[in-house]
């Protein structure tokens, strides 16, 4: 009866001695990062520059119930970046990662194929508007102007070109069930009597 209840006591508690420091509503953000070249039992993080190795493995621990037996730690500094043509170089705040090694290997679940509940394609629209938007900030700040009579046809664009041109040559007779104000009635009149005329 004893053994079993030291092993289970052994089971509860790490290898390792756990840290005393009391952090109360925590404001930092660890991120998993997904390296599929890692062996099953490494795992990398994404932490805030003030985090340690003790942090992190205490961190797992008390959370998830994950061991850790060895913890790596690198900071990756940002390249210089420039915010605009007139604006100074900086460089942005670098970023530190963090590698454990687990006594129990984690295997990541497969992409699911059918992205439509998570609206990829919503995403992908706002993805592409926000681009164009950055692209023309970029030139309006360099002085490149846009110039809409430059910009390549679209498909509706055509298609109305070709309405009209369709319009002008006779071949097609303007259709609308809109109901028109009776103050364009005469003009309306006036236009058919010119092309009946002519």
């Amino acid at each position: 009866m004893a053994e079993a209840l030291t092993k289970a006591v052994a089971r509860q508690a790490p290898n390792f001695k756990l840290g005393a420091k009391p952090v109360f509503l925590p404001n930092h953000v660890v991120t998993l990062i997904r390296k599929d070249r890692a062996p099953p039992n490494w795992a990398t993080f994404n932490v805030p520059l003030t985090f340690t190795k003790f942090d992190l493995r205490d961190y797992l621990w008390n959370l998830y119930g994950v061991e850790v037996t060895a913890v790596r730690s690198w900071v990756k500094q940002s390249p210089i970046e420039r915010k605009g043509a007139s604006s100074g170089y900086y460089r942005p705040q670098s970023q530190k990662f963090m590698t454990v090694q687990m006594t129990k290997a984690f295997v990541w679940p497969s992409p699911p194929e059918d992205l439509e509940p998570w609206n990829k394609k919503l995403w992908d629209a706002r993805e592409a508007t926000s681009q164009k938007q950055y692209r023309e900030d970029v030139a309006r700040q360099l002085g490149r102007l846009a110039y809409p009579s430059k910009d390549k046809e679209s498909a509706e664009r055509k298609k109305l070109r070709r309405e009209a041109a369709k319009m002008m040559e006779g071949k097609k007779e303007f259709k609308s069930d809109v109901q028109l104000d009776s103050k364009w009635d005469q003009i309306v009149k006036a236009s058919k009597g010119k092309r009946q005329s002519s």
